[in-house]
């Protein structure tokens, strides 16, 4: 992500909040007490051309952002781009994809169209349904469970804040296809 391409946390309103509240809270859930299995991710083909119908521009290219940069989102114009050279290194991809497609969500929380963004975070505090220390742990736990907890907390602290917590999230959940696809369902409409 280059700094300078995020845009400001607005409000988190309506339906996708509420129904991303609900997924956090029942991925807290032990589990034991889950109604369903979680699904198995879709293949990346229609992952894309999911992405395409809700109306980001996909593309894949030498370069995407700054030399060395494996994939941007930019959420001002909704688009994504995934740097050709990944696709011999299937599992890096699939992690950088997913990284990708976290901060889609983020923008699907004001919606696509709106100017706005919003961190899941933010999201789960204004539902209520979530405390401070449940959000941060769950995250905590992503990133610990990865292994990138340092590397982490380093390439984002010259971050404002609230690009810091939208990297944080990606970056915790970018190894879990499944929940990442889910929290995409269940926030982003065409």
């Amino acid at each position: 992500m280059p700094l300078g391409s995020r845009r400001s946390v607005g409000w988190l309103g309506g339906r996708s909040g509420a129904r991303l509240a609900v997924a956090l809270a029942a991925l807290l859930m032990p589990a034991s007490l889950r109604a369903a299995p979680a699904p198995q991710p879709m293949p990346e083909a229609e992952l894309l051309e999911r992405l395409r119908g809700l109306g980001v521009q996909v593309e894949l290219r030498a370069q995407c952002g700054a030399p060395g940069q494996l994939a941007v989102y930019n959420m001002g114009a909704n688009w994504l781009c995934l740097n050709q050279g990944l696709s011999r290194r299937s599992a890096e991809r699939t992690r950088v994809l997913h990284h990708e497609l976290v901060h889609v969500v983020q923008d699907c929380l004001d919606g696509l169209e709106t100017p706005t963004s919003a961190t899941l975070a933010e999201g789960f505090r204004r539902d209520g349904s979530l405390s401070h220390d449940q959000i941060n742990g769950f995250f905590l736990r992503y990133l610990q469970q990865q292994n990138n907890l340092q590397h982490v907390v380093a390439s984002t602290a010259l971050l404002p804040q609230e690009s810091r917590q939208r990297e944080i999230e990606a970056y915790a959940l970018q190894g879990d296809p499944a929940l990442v696809q889910r929290l995409l369902l269940l926030s982003c409409r065409p």
